[in-house]
């Protein structure tokens, strides 16, 4: 027998009813407000059903179910059906007592395992090794990579908050697990971190919406990710050290390369006191100012007189193009002595440690931050120890500078000594010069290939020269104006320490 009917809870009892005697042979209960469920009673079995055109799917036994809850796994079912998907896997998620949005989860997982789509820890993979280290076509012309990019990937690709999600199906993420990583990456690491780990994961999937959107299984994807925004705003920084805590600063970093309480191997890199040096005269950023090949700092033969020339090739430069810069003789005489050092390296500041693949690489750049919070008493074993913060034992107005502040205080102090403010643009990069051409993709080159890109026009050698001299010769003469006051504070220290 077939009723037709708007099934109410009633209804439903009487099917749990006929069902616990067994007697009944079949009886159906057809509801008109939801097309095509059913409630089916034969012998001991009541059950729910959805009907849509030649297909019947099961939604699970009468008691499962209110007549509600019914309606709404009918119309879901039918969604489905009408899409061509296959809805038992959503219904065997639901029957096990997962939530609607879960069971979808579920699917889309199981769908997505058969066809092989990408979890977002194969896409991050792909998109560090097919276009991070590829680098950028940008005017018809590939960009070779940012190391410092790379790093933030494979970073990114290191924390908690990453790791927690890796594993998901491309299309199981959504907006709020991308708001779960940013808040949890950001209670972790930092707004700064929150806001570029999300970035890289947004950008990874658009470029795999673009490039791979079948493998990755984001056909029909809208890009909902573009509207996850990031909550941290970086703040205009205004710190600036002054020269006379850069002066400070190195005074003290050579008067205690060993610091007490420390193994007797513990003392500072003498290739990171040279690299602080190079930082302090060039306001390098500080990836740029670790990585210098040895032969790209060299004496300037065609200027004579002591002055060097200090080459960079498009890779380690912001602005993806080579960069010359002439280093005065007051800071040639300081670093030509790590220039003359006898070594196997390729590097003028080699790693004191070789990578994890076993190469000897260059310094770190972070090894110039951990000297100045080795200066601090801010590394571990300076907490241990109990080492004072020397830097504001010395009197150093700004003893939190880093090494990106350098720059700061180079453009400010070097507009007011010249009147050619451009000099100062010229030395720290910060105006383009023009396309690129072929020969800056060369990765090594001569001492005459560099002294001639030197004094071509474009790099205007004798326009640096207005901002670098004044300079290098101030900075040259703030650390020895130091050195007194940081022999007393290094003496002072070691004698407290041996008490």
């Amino acid at each position: 027998m077939v009723i037709r009917s708007v099934l109410t809870n009633y209804h439903l009892a009487d099917a749990i009813r006929l069902a616990e005697a067994g007697k009944t042979k079949y009886q159906e209960w057809s509801d008109v407000r939801e097309p095509g469920l059913k409630l089916r009673v034969r012998n001991f079995n009541a059950t729910w059903c959805l009907k849509f055109r030649d297909n019947t799917a099961t939604l699970g036994s009468a008691s499962r179910w209110t007549v509600v809850q019914a309606r709404a796994m009918a119309s879901h079912v039918r969604g489905m059906l009408k899409s061509g998907l296959d809805p038992n896997p959503w219904i065997d998620a639901r029957l096990a007592g997962a939530s609607a949005d879960e069971a979808v989860g579920v699917v889309l997982r199981r769908e997505g395992k058969e066809r092989n789509e990408w979890t977002l820890a194969e896409l991050m993979q792909r998109y560090r090794d097919d276009h991070v280290k590829v680098g950028r076509v940008v005017r018809g012309q590939r960009r070779p990579p940012s190391a410092n990019t790379l790093n933030d990937v494979e970073v990114l690709m290191r924390q908690q908050p990453y790791l927690a999600i890796a594993g998901r199906l491309l299309r199981e993420l959504d907006e709020r697990t991308l708001e779960t990583y940013r808040n949890d990456l950001a209670n972790l690491h930092g707004g700064s971190a929150s806001r570029k780990g999300l970035a890289y994961i947004k950008a990874a999937l658009t470029w795999a919406r673009k490039h791979h959107p079948a493998a990755a299984g984001l056909v029909g994807i809208s890009g909902w990710w573009r509207d996850v925004a990031a909550l941290h705003v970086e703040e205009v920084k205004t710190r600036a050290p002054t020269l006379d805590d850069l002066g400070m600063t190195i005074a003290l970093a050579e008067a205690t390369r060993r610091l007490p309480g420390r193994s007797i191997n513990a003392k500072i890199n003498g290739g990171t006191l040279a690299a602080l040096w190079l930082l302090a005269f060039t306001g390098h950023r500080r990836e740029a100012a670790v990585s210098v090949a040895r032969g790209e700092l060299i004496e300037d033969i065609r200027s004579g007189n002591g002055w060097g020339i200090l080459y960079r090739p498009p890779h380690v430069m912001k602005g993806r193009r080579e960069h010359v810069l002439p280093i005065p003789p007051s800071a040639m005489s300081i670093l030509r002595p790590t220039i003359e050092e006898k070594t196997n390296s390729n590097w003028l500041f080699p790693a004191a440690r070789r990578s994890r693949d076993g190469s000897k690489g260059h310094l770190h750049g972070s090894a110039i931050n951990k000297l100045l919070f080795r200066l601090r008493g801010l590394d571990e074993k300076g907490r241990e120890t109990g080492v004072p913060d020397l830097l504001t034992l010395a009197g150093v107005t700004v003893p939190d500078w880093s090494p990106h502040d350098v720059r700061r205080t180079l453009a400010t102090l070097v507009e007011d000594w010249t009147t050619r403010g451009d000099a100062v643009s010229a030395v720290i990069d910060h105006e383009g010069q023009g396309a690129d051409r072929a020969t800056q993709e060369t990765a090594a080159r001569g001492a005459a290939a560099i002294t001639r890109t030197a004094y071509s026009q474009s790099q205007r050698l004798l326009l640096k020269r207005i901002a670098m001299e004044p300079w290098c010769d101030a900075v040259v003469a703030a650390v020895e104006a130091a050195r007194p006051l940081a022999a007393q504070i290094a003496a002072r220290l070691s004698k407290t320490r041996a008490s």
